[in-house]
């Protein structure tokens, strides 16, 4: 596992040990980049179940502005730590957080500290059932800016709706076994893979 390009690039990251993780394959990756664009350089960025921290480090290395990780896990918090420190990055806020809680709370503390996001993305564990659950979550809240991207990755057996609240479903790509289904609020365009 290794970031892909920016700042960071070809810098190796360590997995979560001793946990049965799954991990956003390179091309994956390499693809949600690509569609979202000019969206994370500037961004204040979100990372939820944010398991070896790839993603969120990845998007720091792409000049995301802030970043913040949400998993609720200690192992994986350790391993974000870790690589982080292997990019020689600390998890000091306001350019880094690190957030130990699951994602109601998490959802709470963004509400309390009034808190808005450019780009959301989660990766909940496979057929868990979590994705139509945290994308509630994220419109109850609030927390994703005007113009903001939301996106999902999931299994593509897993129901991602069309419509959760305030986010509309604007596009869908699937590569293999993994569908990344993007958000936005309230308009909806038909570009999908």
């Amino acid at each position: 596992m290794r970031i892909i390009a920016g700042e960071y690039r070809g810098r190796k990251l360590a997995s979560v040990k001793g946990a049965d993780m799954r991990y956003t394959a390179e091309r994956v990756k390499g693809a949600l980049f690509s569609i979202l664009g000019n969206a994370v350089p500037g961004s204040r960025f979100l990372d939820l179940y944010s398991g070896s921290g790839s993603i969120g480090i990845e998007a720091i290395s792409r000049g995301a502005e802030f970043v913040t990780f949400v998993d609720v896990n200690p192992i994986c918090v350790k391993t974000i730590s870790a690589n982080l420190a292997l990019c020689k990055l600390s998890p000091k806020p306001p350019r880094i957080t690190l957030l130990k809680m699951g994602i109601s709370r998490a959802m709470e503390y963004f509400r309390r500290h009034d808190t808005q996001f450019d780009v959301i993305f989660l990766d909940p564990p496979y057929r868990s059932d979590l994705v139509g659950k945290t994308l509630q979550e994220i419109s109850a809240c609030g927390i994703l800016s005007t113009g903001g991207d939301v996106v999902a990755q999931h299994d593509p057996r897993e129901n991602a709706p069309e419509r959760v609240g305030a986010l509309v479903r604007t596009r869908q790509s699937k590569y293999g076994s993994t569908l990344l289904s993007f958000y936005t609020l309230g308009r909806k365009d038909h570009s999908e893979d």
